[in-house]
């Protein structure tokens, strides 16, 4: 696991991109938890965090209108026909997040 930031350098409902080891992973603080997912569309492979809406517990990839359900990743509307990678997240008593590839 490689350490990204600290909880508290997000605010809630805030999205960051960040790459680990060269790997794109999006970051979502939503109701004071991180969540953790590759930094691709499953549509056409774009970058969520560079074009993106958040509502209520959806993130919408504004390329090109896919939306991802923010706990699970799951696709929930086209164009995206899977659903986007999770990955696993830790976050320790001091705040530091980590984040497994």
């Amino acid at each position: 696991m490689k350490k990204v930031l600290n909880i508290y350098e997000m605010k809630d409902g805030e999205v960051k991109g960040v790459e680990v080891d060269g790997f794109p992973v999006l970051l979502i603080k939503y109701k004071g938890r991180i969540y953790a997912y590759e930094d691709r569309c499953s549509h056409q492979d774009m970058p969520i965090s560079e074009n993106y809406e958040v509502e209520g517990e959806r993130i919408t990839c504004m390329w090109h209108g896919a939306e991802f359900d923010i706990f699970s990743g799951k696709n929930l509307s086209m164009p995206a026909p899977s659903p986007i990678k999770k990955l696993n997240v830790y976050v320790d008593s001091n705040g530091d997040v980590f984040v497994e590839i």
